[in-house]
């Protein structure tokens, strides 16, 4: 059974997360740290209800930097606004669109003597929501970081990503320090049993066990 303070040290280093229709098989295997903190680790506007992401799934035709935003900036995006909906919607066509939905709302009047509304909220009930995105940005030929400029840019959030704090810096310089000397104990351990193989056989040899190649 592996000890309780290693599968928590490796839950802590890394974390499983799948973006919407990826392939089981092809599930990236991220750092923790790597997605709390980093490009799109920014807390969107809470008028931000939804974000769409669309794009031919082959590399080539201009799809590349929105393949790259889904990978790397959607996972900090989600794991700092968990609430917010995230669609991702793949063709077959490379000359198809490469489009990022963003859809908003509007702020709610503050009427305190207003009864409570009787409309179900989109966000809570089984019913899907078919309102239009308030914003369609074209990203073909972007790259993931122009992408995430441009959807802060028109939601009008600041680019200002979270910084991890001293105490997470310390830990993660020791989880770092930790790999490294597991390394090292792991090349140790495989010269040590290739030495004893090695020793294994010229016993064998000198016994006359093993014949001896001509």
């Amino acid at each position: 059974m592996v000890h309780i303070m290693k599968r928590v040290r490796r839950l802590k280093e890394k974390v499983q997360f799948a973006p919407p229709q990826t392939p089981p098989k092809r599930r990236p295997r991220l750092y923790l740290y790597w997605i709390k903190y980093g490009p799109g680790a920014v807390v969107l506007p809470k008028e931000v209800s939804k974000i769409g992401l669309e794009f031919n799934k082959k590399l080539y035709g201009g799809h590349l930097g929105a393949r790259h935003f889904w990978h790397k900036i959607l996972p900090r995006i989600k794991y700092r606004n968990p609430a917010l909906p995230i669609s991702i919607k793949i063709h077959n066509d490379p000359d198809g669109p490469s489009l990022l939905h963003i859809y908003t709302r509007q702020p709610a009047p503050s009427n305190p003597g207003a009864p409570p509304s009787a409309t179900p909220n989109a966000q809570t009930t089984l019913v899907p929501d078919t309102s239009p995105p308030t914003h369609t940005l074209n990203i073909r030929e972007k790259n993931e970081s122009e992408i995430l400029d441009l959807l802060l840019k028109t939601v009008q959030a600041q680019n200002a990503p979270l910084e991890p704090s001293e105490a997470e810096l310390a830990e993660m310089r020791e989880l770092e320090e930790q790999k490294a000397r597991a390394e090292r104990d792991r090349v140790q351990v495989r010269e040590h049993f290739l030495k004893e193989r090695r020793e294994q056989e010229l016993l064998k040899l000198a016994r006359g066990e093993v014949p001896v190649a001509n």
